[in-house]
């Protein structure tokens, strides 16, 4: 597989291809590929990606960004490096719509990455803190990569959902503390305070994209709806606020925006029926006990094991995007979490965390690429302004790993 992945093929015909090979080679039954790419996809639950794909675009296509951006600005504006600090916490309230770090580097990036550049921030610092900043999309509810860990780990995925709003929080301050400390010494400029006027009218235009993860988290939470249809929920709300509210979204746009969807839903799932096959494979090699036996034969101590998982994913996460990286891992590690001890929401959590990091490390980081590109940047110079937000991120999983009580107390409030 990673000599095909070398190779340059993309992801599910590398898996796909070394999975045949395997078949042929040991002569499986050739029957087994048919049935192991149909068990793949055969959950109910998958009906969820495209339901969350499609809310996403659908508020995306609605303009809610620019209205976003005003309520930021609006609350924490005024302070020294005031649009550094609304990049952040855009990308905060961005989150609970997207559920996505690209479609959050995407949509903040491009309303401020120009307005900053304008005002004398340097267009390393602008690209570096819109991908650090991104990283929060799916950590703060709703969130895609949530979704495919609670599938692959048969995790409430409404339990993923809340453990990430503390630790997504956290990650919004850290990177606020960063943000202001190198606008105090550098001296970037603040905007003028908003009146009692001006922010009521940003709460009132940003308050319909307000309410999506309400909507989506009060609608689980209470039992009204699963996370499934929580999705479909979504979706309706985007497309009856973006036109009716917004009229940003046209008649016309739809089948587009179900195209994106579609390519978008169409590239992880083709991965995860790829995944059935390999994850059969790997089950009747016995592969996963063996892995399980040798990260035991390192500690049995699950704090350890902890930092040895935060490491591998660490490194894992620099080199594969999040879905595939989960895709592939995920199975095979779960059953070790649970024989040491860890939770599996806690450990959720965490995965997500270091491949939300990985996303802004090189050399694949393809967040960090994409804010280097939309800042017109050198890609050396992004990386060295990066670094101290890649510390704070780091700062965050560090607590997370070790305090998982930060993590679980608003599951375990609502999930009894």
């Amino acid at each position: 597989m990673f000599i095909f992945m070398g190779l340059g093929l993309p992801i599910f015909l590398s898996m796909g291809v070394a999975c045949v090979i395997f078949v042929f080679a040991f002569d499986v039954p050739i029957m087994i590929l048919a049935q192991s790419y149909v068990r793949g996809l055969s959950s109910y639950d998958f009906l969820a990606l495209p339901f969350y794909f499609l809310a996403g675009d659908l508020m995306n296509a609605g303009d809610i960004t620019a209205n976003l951006v005003r309520l930021s600005e609006a609350i924490i504006g005024h302070i020294r490096g005031g649009l550094s600090h609304v990049t952040i916490i855009s990308s905060m309230i961005f989150a609970g719509v997207s559920g996505s770090a690209v479609a959050d580097a995407s949509a903040i990036g491009s309303v401020l990455i120009p307005i900053m550049k304008k005002n004398g921030y340097q267009a390393p610092y602008v690209a570096a803190l819109t991908a650090a900043a991104a990283t929060i999309g799916p950590i703060i509810p709703p969130s895609i990569p949530m979704v495919v860990y609670g599938l692959l780990a048969q995790v409430s995925i409404g339990k993923l959902f809340l453990a990430g709003a503390v630790p997504g929080v956290m990650m919004g301050i850290y990177l606020l503390v960063v943000s202001f400390i190198i606008s105090y010494r550098r001296g970037y400029p603040a905007s003028e305070r908003a009146s009692l006027k001006r922010f009521l009218g940003a709460v009132v235009d940003a308050g319909p994209a307000l309410l999506m993860p309400g909507i989506i988290l009060g609608g689980i939470i209470s039992g009204i709806v699963t996370p499934t249809e929580a999705g479909a929920v979504a979706v309706m709300y985007g497309f009856l606020v973006g036109f009716f509210i917004y009229r940003k979204i046209h008649l016309r746009d739809l089948p587009r925006l179900f195209a994106q969807t579609m390519a978008n839903t169409a590239t992880i799932l083709i991965i995860i029926a790829t995944t059935g096959l390999f994850c059969w494979i790997i089950a009747n090699m016995g592969l996963g006990a063996v892995l399980v036996k040798l990260f035991l034969s390192i500690s049995t101590n699950k704090w350890v094991l902890l930092v040895v998982i935060n490491l591998f994913f660490l490194l894992w996460g620099c080199f594969l995007d999040p879905i595939t990286a989960m895709l592939i891992v995920v199975p095979i590690l779960v059953p070790l979490a649970r024989q040491v001890g860890i939770d599996l929401t806690h450990f959720g959590l965490v995965v997500v965390l270091n491949l939300m990091i990985g996303l802004v490390t090189p050399p694949v980081g393809l967040v960090l690429y994409l804010s280097t590109s939309l800042a017109q940047a050198k890609f050396e110079e992004v990386v060295k302004e990066l670094f101290p937000f890649l510390i704070a991120l780091i700062v965050v999983l560090i607590i997370c790993t070790f305090m998982p009580s930060i993590v679980l107390w608003l599951p375990n409030l609502f999930f009894k």
